[in-house]
């Protein structure tokens, strides 16, 4: 342990490389919207209309929104090793806390890391369920966003522009996150379908130069592998998405009822949309925290429908309300999730930092 504490910090300057960008990111965010008369905490007068009473059912939908996008991991995990339900929500709570505090979405192998240290499951094995999960959420997500904005009147859009940012722009994004996230679920089938032939190459191409090196990237190719097996599995595929419905229907009713309750004139398919825009906003780099992409991905998602003024007062009282709430839910969460599962942050920082890697699966027995 103290040779990986060493380790971590040869790794500082790194670390403080990219929290100063993302802190970078949040300052020039926060500058810009105050040059869009818009304040990082809105003035009371745009909470006057707010109806108070629709803030905690927020926060409790947000219990059921986290339960069932961390207990559908479970469905991921299974052709690889059983797993604990407990461990699995407390995992992945703490891994949704990690995404969103650490800068620029270190956050992401946090959950791959921790899964691992019992050895069931190994860390490249985790990480091809992460991969399989992202492609699904952003396939699924993404589908909800062009139905949305197919059949989800806007208003007019030419020419207008939120933050310098034009409006228009997010309806053909939208479109264009089908086609990414289609291409990039066939690519995992052919990965996991050709997984001797990628098994194989790579210990010929990689054993020209070193067999040692070879056999350890074939095992971790094999690994990522594995964590793809449920892809092709109506058994477990068919919970998985399920419960990845449940999870984004929630949170789309949950945006909606918020945004009513901020006096925004929503309605549900409205709510779809901002979700929408919001999930794939909140991929791009971003401030601690996400402040930046989240806030302007729930600003032009609202600007589709209403208008400057509305946006401006309302709508910067719920984009607050829903961001504050969403942090402290989270960060509640993960800290929570970090004392019940008797978790150390440190076992998953250190694995962060140069030098480190995930721990490749044993070797497969014929």
């Amino acid at each position: 342990m103290d040779s990986a504490r060493a380790k971590s910090n040869n790794g500082a300057p790194r670390w403080v490389g990219r929290l100063l960008g993302s802190l970078l990111l949040a300052g020039a965010f926060a500058w810009v919207m105050r040059r869009g008369g818009i304040a990082v905490v809105p003035e009371a007068s745009a909470f006057a209309h707010v109806r108070w009473w629709t803030v905690p059912v927020y926060l409790l939908s947000l219990v059921v929104v986290h339960w069932f996008r961390a207990w559908r991991w479970d469905y991921l995990l299974r052709p690889v090793a059983r797993v604990s339900t407990a461990k699995i929500i407390a995992t992945a709570w703490v891994g949704f806390f990690a995404i969103m505090v650490l800068p620029l979405r270190m956050g992401e192998v946090v959950r791959p890391v921790l899964i691992k240290r019992d050895g069931a499951v190994s860390g490249s094995a985790a990480m091809g369920t992460i991969a399989a999960e992202r492609v699904l959420d952003g396939l699924f997500v993404a589908l909800l966003l062009a139905a949305t904005l197919m059949f989800v009147p806007r208003l007019p859009l030419d020419g207008v522009t939120f933050l310098h940012v034009s409006v228009a722009r997010v309806v053909t994004l939208g479109y264009v996150t089908v086609a990414v996230f289609s291409g990039a679920l066939v690519t995992l089938g052919v990965f996991l379908a050709a997984r001797d032939w990628a098994e194989s190459m790579t210990r010929r191409v990689v054993g020209l130069v070193s067999p040692a090196l070879a056999n350890r990237l074939a095992r971790i190719v094999g690994g990522l592998a594995d964590g793809l097996r449920s892809l092709p599995d109506p058994k477990l595929m068919g919970p998985f998405l399920l419960q990845t419905a449940v999870y984004w229907s929630v949170n789309a009713l949950g945006m909606w009822l918020l945004g009513w309750g901020c006096g925004l004139a929503m309605t549900p398919g409205q709510g779809f949309a901002v979700m929408g825009v919001l999930a794939m906003g909140i991929l791009m780099p971003a401030g601690p925290g996400l402040f930046g992409a989240f806030q302007l991905s729930v600003f032009l998602a609202l600007r589709m429908y209403f208008d400057d003024a509305t946006v401006h007062r309302e709508g910067a009282a719920y984009v607050f309300i829903m961001y504050v709430s969403q942090l402290l839910f989270t960060t509640a969460a993960g800290l929570g999730s970090l004392w019940f599962g008797h978790i150390d942050p440190r076992d998953a920082l250190d694995e962060l930092n140069p030098g480190q890697s995930i721990n490749p699966p044993p070797e497969r027995s014929p």
